[in-house]
């Protein structure tokens, strides 16, 4: 059946539209402060119930808990911290003459209220510790590493009140935990298996998402890809979800499949982010969670199948289905994986990112082996990865 949010109830810090005009009325005055985009998008989140059982940004005895033990201190499974760590000077100041009890207004980049934080506390930073226990490296050429640098010196811990919902990178394609579950109610679904991506889509990933169809404790799919802030070299949020929409459209049952983005900063935590993303896909609404190989991983920080382990060691609620490194088999004239296919390397075709980038690049034909025809045109066009920052 549908589980229930994680912690048991569905967290909602978004204010009614009934008390929404006079609350807003009420800040007017208060310090103001304006947080990176990562901590945007997790105001945001905490707002909707996505992260629950959160209803703010962590304090140090949950950092501190989190981050030795992947727990919450009630013991309840979380791998990684929420923090607000607004950087700069102008936040420096307000930071620094705010004491526990004050409101602080959280604000867009152009000045647009979003929500207020209720001060409950503040503590430093630990930088090397946060890095280690969650990325499982301080080694500055980790992505999530690096951004380390760029976050404040101090995290404000206290719950939230959102006022108006973060201008999302896909708008309307992004639904709530709330919009979710009813979705899947309507559709008589009382099991659904989410699918965590964050590129778009090839044939080992659809053979996955296939597979698990297949299977008859699940009702129905939902791919939800992330379109967050994503690395450089990653796909932009508008490409990965066109793809999927080019996917999802030609070749899935509409009754089976459901299709909806998440807008949050991309954790390249490995068994860490697993968790983590398994629980915020639970808050959706989902009973099983795919887990492929090196699943949230990047560079080779994290061992391939570590995330399949590290759900032996914590129970969030939902059902991991562990999947194989999947191939197109020459042979066996299919995709398929080497616990049904006996045939060697020499024998498979490689689906990696790196040589469907390269086979477009060359802009040679794309073997229907790699890509759908509709998705290989999507990725074509130009401008579609990440830049790098100059």
């Amino acid at each position: 059946m549908i589980p229930p949010a994680h912690g048991g109830t569905l967290v909602d810090r978004s204010l009614r539209s009934e008390v929404l005009d006079r609350r807003i009325s009420e800040i007017q005055d208060l310090p103001r402060l304006r947080p990176s985009l990562d901590d945007l998008y997790d105001l945001d989140k905490i707002g909707i119930g996505a992260y629950s059982p959160l209803e703010g940004f962590m304090g140090s005895a949950e950092v501190d808990s989190v981050e030795r033990q992947g727990r919450l201190p009630n013991g309840l499974p979380w791998t990684v911290p929420i923090v607000l760590t607004p950087p700069g000077p102008a936040n420096r100041a307000i930071i620094d003459s705010a004491a526990a009890g004050d409101d602080l207004v959280l604000e867009d980049g152009t000045g647009g209220a979003l929500g207020v934080l209720h001060l409950a506390e503040k503590f430093p930073l630990d930088r090397a510790r946060f890095a280690q226990s969650v990325y499982a490296t301080t080694d500055v050429r980790h992505p999530n590493v690096a951004d380390l640098a760029n976050w404040g010196d101090t995290c404000l811990a206290g719950t939230v009140d959102v006022l108006r919902r973060l201008p999302l990178p896909v708008g309307r394609q992004e639904l709530t935990p709330r919009e979710t579950r009813e979705l899947f109610r309507t559709k008589g679904w009382s099991s659904v298996a989410a699918y965590q991506c964050r590129n778009p889509p090839h044939v080992a990933h659809e053979y996955l998402q296939r597979v698990t169809l297949e299977r008859p404790d699940v009702d129905g799919l939902l791919i939800h890809p992330v379109v967050g802030r994503l690395k450089a070299g990653d796909y932009r949020p508008e490409v990965i979800l066109a793809a999927y929409e080019a996917l999802v459209r030609n070749y899935y049952s509409p009754q089976r499949v459901v299709l909806s983005a998440l807008s949050i900063t991309m954790r390249y935590a490995g068994p860490k982010a697993a968790i983590f993303l398994s629980i915020v896909r639970k808050n959706f609404g989902c009973s099983h969670y795919i887990v492929g190989r090196d699943q949230a991983g990047v560079g080779t920080y994290y061992d391939p199948y570590a995330a399949h382990r590290i759900f032996d060691e914590y129970d969030v609620g939902v059902v991991p289905l562990r999947y194989e490194e999947s191939y197109f088999c020459r042979k066996c004239g299919e995709t398929t994986s080497a616990r049904s296919c006996g045939h060697g390397a020499e024998d498979r075709i490689d689906t990696s990112q790196t040589r469907i980038r390269k086979a477009l690049k060359d802009g040679g034909a794309i073997p229907r082996e790699l890509l759908r025809p509709e998705v290989a045109e999507i990725l074509r066009a130009p401008n579609v990865l990440i830049e790098p920052d100059r």
